[in-house]
Parts: C-alpha cells; sequence; structure tokens
C-alpha cells in the first residue's frame, strides 16, 4: 500500500488564510484650522508622541507657549537633545532652516513631511525629532507658566507709640526693639 501525502500537503496549504489587510489609518486631524482654545484642550487629551508634536508646533506658530498649568513642552521636553531617529549622513537637502520664519514653522512643516520618523528635508539631523533646534524653545523659559511671586515680607512685631520702659531682673531698664530685642540703653 502506498501513501501519498502530496494532496494532504496541498489542501493543508489551500486553506491558510491570507493575512488581514492594514487597518486604515485614520484622516490626520487639521489643527491649522483650529481656534487656540481647542488646540489646548486637543494638547491636554493628546495620546502619542507625534500627536503632542504636531499639537505644540502649531501652538507655538501662533506665539502661545502656555495657558492655564498647561504649556508647551510639557510632555515632550525631556527627549530634547536625545537622538531617538537614525538619520541619513547626507550632505544634500532640499530645505534649510533659514527659509523658515520661525523655529516653530519648521517644525510644523517638518511633521507634515513625515517627521519625526523620517526627515527628508534635513531640518532634525541630530535624530531628536525637533527640526532646526525647535527643541529649544520647549527648553526655554517662556514655555512654562510664570510662576506666581513669592513674598519676601518677614514678621515685625507691631510699633509702639511710645517706648516703655520695663525693669529687669537685676535693676536694669531697657525697652522692647521693633524685631522683638531688649534695648538697654533706651530709657
Amino acid at each position: 500500500m502506498r501513501w501519498s501525502f502530496l494532496p494532504t500537503i496541498f489542501l493543508l496549504t489551500a486553506c491558510t488564510a491570507s493575512p488581514p489587510p492594514p487597518a486604515p489609518q485614520p484622516p490626520s486631524r487639521d489643527y491649522q484650522a483650529m481656534s487656540s482654545n481647542q488646540l489646548w484642550a486637543e494638547l491636554s487629551n493628546a495620546t502619542s508622541t507625534r500627536e503632542t508634536m504636531v499639537i505644540e508646533a502649531e501652538l507655538a506658530t501662533r506665539g502661545e507657549t502656555s495657558s492655564g498649568n498647561e504649556y508647551v513642552g510639557r510632555r515632550t521636553a525631556a527627549t530634547v537633545g536625545v537622538p531617538y531617529y537614525l538619520r541619513a549622513a547626507t550632505t544634500s537637502y532640499d530645505l534649510d532652516c533659514a527659509r523658515f520664519q520661525s523655529s516653530a514653522e519648521a517644525q510644523r512643516f517638518f511633521l507634515k513631511a513625515g517627521g519625526p520618523a523620517i526627515d527628508p528635508n534635513g531640518l532634525d539631523r541630530d535624530g531628536d525629532g525637533y527640526a532646526c533646534e525647535f527643541g529649544q524653545t520647549l527648553l526655554g523659559r517662556g514655555a512654562r507658566p510664570k510662576s506666581k511671586p513669592v513674598s519676601t515680607a518677614r514678621y515685625s512685631a507691631p510699633r509702639q507709640a511710645q517706648s516703655q520702659c520695663f525693669v529687669g531682673p537685676r535693676g536694669g531698664t531697657y525697652t522692647i526693639t521693633a524685631s522683638g530685642n531688649k534695648n538697654y540703653g533706651g530709657c
């Protein structure tokens, strides 16, 4: 009796399922069309690093760096200067940072062109994900909310209208100064 395995193998390979098609990517949001208030709300609710970077770039392009307790760079400033992305060592690039009015505009363009994962125009040569040193904006003092001034008032004893003389235990006299010390030459 001869066994033939060839038809069985054919049947097994014919029954394997093909991989499912890739899930459709959600359309990117038009952050430029949103109001600044909407952007601050979106920044507070952003779930991905890239989404956070896109919103921060849009806000910084508008000159807005803080709103309430939220500020540009609150969640991303720690990555400035850390080379997360591999960059090709080529010398010919289409764009230069000098072509943009600000590093925020360069960052916005960089992210629209595929950044931070890819950098076809050479705007993020160190690979930290920030074009044209936009990361330095995130580290700047202007990005963080201004702290409330700390009161430097000291406690001082209430001033007395007239100096009052006291007699010490050994018979000496003294007054009490505004700082609460004894002044033995004041009577």
